[in-house]
């Protein structure tokens, strides 16, 4: 018996070893990418209509692919971002312009790993700003921000999102 106590405990300790070396604290970086949605779905009972803006509590659900920069054009695919929103205050859109805040977290899937962001941000500013609240595989331990600004005009769905890694 004391001989299987002894190689589970070894064997423990090999795992933890291991994983504290694989999963090392991501290195300052700054990562600038291009952010094209793929897919827009309303939640909690909204039916996203031009003529509707979203109560507090309703929100949705959105899908977006994400290239490198190739200058100032879009570069080769490079991942995607999940995101799901809902409102935190009452939300007005008009033909130029959206106001109103919304709670939004967002998953961004990239090379070797992930990188989770979470908190508010409001579509009639020109950039939102959301901390960086971790991340996987090569992101195990990430913190910084998202810088996300529209771009394209009224109409576009796009984006230049850029990720700061800052530790």
């Amino acid at each position: 018996m004391r001989k299987w106590v002894c190689a589970a405990l070894a064997t423990a300790g090999a795992l933890t070893v291991g994983l504290g070396t694989a999963w090392a604290t991501p290195k300052p970086q700054t990562i600038s990418l291009l952010e094209m949605d793929t897919g827009f779905y309303p939640t909690g009972g909204w039916d996203a209509n031009p003529s509707s803006a979203p109560k507090v509590g309703q929100g949705f659900v959105s899908n977006g692919a994400y290239y490198a920069w190739a200058g100032h054009k879009r570069g080769a695919p490079v991942g995607h971002l999940q995101v799901i929103c809902f409102a935190t205050t009452p939300v007005a859109f008009t033909e130029t312009s959206a106001s109103g805040w919304f709670h939004c977290d967002a998953t961004a899937f990239l090379p070797g790993g992930r990188i989770e962001a979470s908190g508010s941000l409001s579509f009639d500013a020109g950039t939102n700003t959301l901390p960086v609240v971790g991340g996987t595989g090569r992101f195990v331990g990430a913190q910084g921000y998202v810088s996300t600004t529209s771009i394209g005009g009224g109409d576009s769905n796009n984006s230049a999102d850029v990720i700061h890694i800052t530790n």
